[in-house]
């Protein structure tokens, strides 16, 4: 049951429509001065950790122009999970969808370094994982191809949402559709925020929602048989 519950937690939290060349100043305009944004991870209402995103400019992948963000993590949750996490996306700054992700993470004290490749032209990408040994692994997907991250925290402005219409987005592993349920009014960080509410369903089911004006998750809660995990932004988000 433990092994099970630590690798739907991983998923949820090592998580993955053309855009012009204004997508890195929108990107970079998401994070405003201070370049960082910060949410609260509970498990059952129980202050479990945070995630922290940081804005790390700009940088070539495979000859094109790449936004580099970068992931901060650090979770327990009872016994089920104990995962520190950095890792860094690199975004197509003209497609907003992922070139390479790269993982450095500590599962109950076990390294791992991870790095997946997108050729999204070929539909194809390459994870390799190196521990004592590297492996290598080919995945192939039709196309366009997402993250999981990139969909949950920089979920694409151009995207037009109309009320109980399904959209679909390949993930490496996993075909994922989300659902606009209507507009909100959410109460956070003793406030309210104007909010889009959509619901995920795939691999994991979950509801996400999005603040109206920067489509920068507000609130995203995952629904699992262990209990709800809520990762939630907060207000201290440019703190220094």
């Amino acid at each position: 049951m433990k092994a099970r519950v630590s690798s739907i937690l991983i998923a949820i939290l090592v998580l993955a429509v053309g855009f012009n060349r204004s997508f890195a100043n929108n990107i970079k305009a998401r994070f405003e001065d201070d370049k960082k944004i910060t949410y609260k991870v509970t498990y059952n209402g129980i202050p479990s950790g945070y995630i922290i995103w940081k804005y790390s400019g700009k940088q070539e992948v495979n000859g094109k122009e790449a936004i580099v963000v970068v992931l901060e993590a650090d979770t327990q949750i009872l016994k089920l999970l104990n995962l520190t996490t950095n890792e860094k996306v690199f975004l197509d700054s003209e497609t907003y969808l992922p070139l390479k992700v790269q993982r450095d993470l500590v599962f109950f004290g076990k390294k791992e370094v991870i790095e997946e490749i997108y050729y999204q032209d070929k539909g194809e990408i390459v994870i390799k994982k190196i521990n004592s040994k590297t492996t290598k692994q080919v995945l192939k997907q039709d196309k366009p191809i997402h993250n999981i991250l990139d969909l949950l925290y920089f979920f694409p402005k151009n995207i037009q949402f109309q009320k109980g219409k399904w959209i679909d987005f390949n993930l490496p592993t996993q075909k994922l559709k989300i659902k606009m349920i209507g507009e909100r009014t959410l109460r956070i960080n003793g406030g309210k925020e104007d909010a889009y509410l959509l619901l995920g369903r795939g691999a994991r089911r979950f509801n996400l929602w999005l603040d109206k004006k920067t489509r920068l998750p507000l609130r995203v809660d995952f629904i699992t048989l262990a209990g709800k995990i809520t990762i939630i932004q907060q207000e201290d988000k440019h703190d220094s």
